[in-house]
């Protein structure tokens, strides 16, 4: 088995989709901010969206019309997040998508984290409040009006960058067409996402020995709604992200490195936590090329979240997905840092 980090490096802006829809004039809003016409890009992309760009880009043949043999290299089906036992050929195991400027790497800061500051410095003064689930602890330097920290953390030396300087947006108006005579709900707005001053995706993919890799490691790949074209670089060399990641993460602390899907409720088992969250729901390629979209709307945890527990172990054991895992969902970290 060979580790490879993988490289992607938008060359136009990017439109990653979510389950959120246009909606024109006379729906209902649903209590999304802003207008009603406008649907805005995801940040970054999913791993399930990872392992299918690696799926394609490792398959041997680029047609349906050689299901089997393509199959024998990269698996029969799709990565499904409520599948079991799922195979995908050569690639043994994908990891967290993080992000990179230069030769360092940059993860989600810790949801956690003080707004406003240089470092990573986490929530310390807990209040004990009583409820009918237990005991459970709300961090008193909280301060609901400036909100969480949005930022990512530098692995090299324990420093933040906030999201605005690392991704831009741009708009771009579009049509759609109108059955009737008034075209006046035509028209919408998307949002597209770029990545700012050299920053790039990347992740790690661990890979048969046999596996394919493109000629001198480097090639190019489409990805999200816009089909969007990515460069794409292949660099065989060690994963210590989530090694160095634990390194800054309070001992007393589970940290999320990537999402992760947990279908049992977690509340019982934890004293405190800051979760966000994201709709997923997959889609299938068939073995005539098509792609259907699955009919179960999942929520992940995001990248970032935390939970602070008295058993780590037992958490940890309910977070952790074998099946998951495989397309780098699932990754969670336990810190070792000790707390001042």
């Amino acid at each position: 088995m060979k580790t490879y980090l993988v490289k992607l490096t938008p060359l136009e802006p990017y439109f990653f989709g979510n389950e959120k829809t246009f909606l024109f004039r006379g729906e209902k809003n649903q209590g999304q901010r802003g207008n009603s016409y406008y649907i805005r890009s995801e940040r970054t992309p999913l791993q399930s969206t990872l392992m299918g760009m690696m799926r394609y880009l490792l398959m041997p043949y680029r047609d349906h019309r050689h299901y089997e043999e393509n199959a024998a290299v990269i698996g029969k089906e799709s990565f499904r997040i409520d599948a079991c036992d799922q195979s995908f050929g050569v690639i043994r195991q994908l990891h967290p998508l993080f992000l990179m400027k230069g030769d360092r790497q940059y993860i989600v800061t810790p949801f956690d984290a003080k707004p406003g500051q240089e470092t990573y410095i986490p929530f310390s003064d807990y209040r004990v409040i009583e409820t009918d689930r237990g005991e459970k602890r709300y961090a008193a330097e909280y301060d609901a009006k400036r909100g969480l920290a949005d930022s990512y953390l530098c692995l090299a030396d324990g420093t933040t960058v906030d999201a605005d300087q690392i991704f831009g947006t741009e708009t771009r108006a579009g049509n759609r067409k109108s059955s009737g005579s008034d075209n006046s709900d035509s028209f919408f707005k998307k949002e597209y996402g770029y990545l700012k001053d050299g920053f790039c995706f990347a992740f790690y993919a661990d890979l048969n020995d046999d596996a394919a890799i493109p000629e001198n490691g480097r090639t190019s790949a489409f990805l999200g709604q816009g089909k969007s074209l990515f460069s794409v670089e292949f660099i065989e060399e060690n994963n210590t992200v989530a090694d160095d990641a634990a390194r800054y993460i309070p001992d007393d602390i589970l940290y999320c490195m990537s999402d992760v899907y947990c279908d049992e409720a977690i509340d019982d088992r934890c004293l405190f936590a800051v979760i966000r969250d994201r709709d997923y729901r997959t889609y299938e390629t068939g073995r005539d090329g098509r792609i259907a979209k699955g009919s179960t709307l999942y929520k992940l945890i995001k990248a970032g979240s935390v939970f602070l527990t008295e058993n780590q172990e037992e958490l940890s054991g309910l977070l952790q997905n074998a099946d998951c895992r495989k397309a780098g969902f699932n990754c969670i970290v336990s810190g070792r840092k000790t707390r001042v």
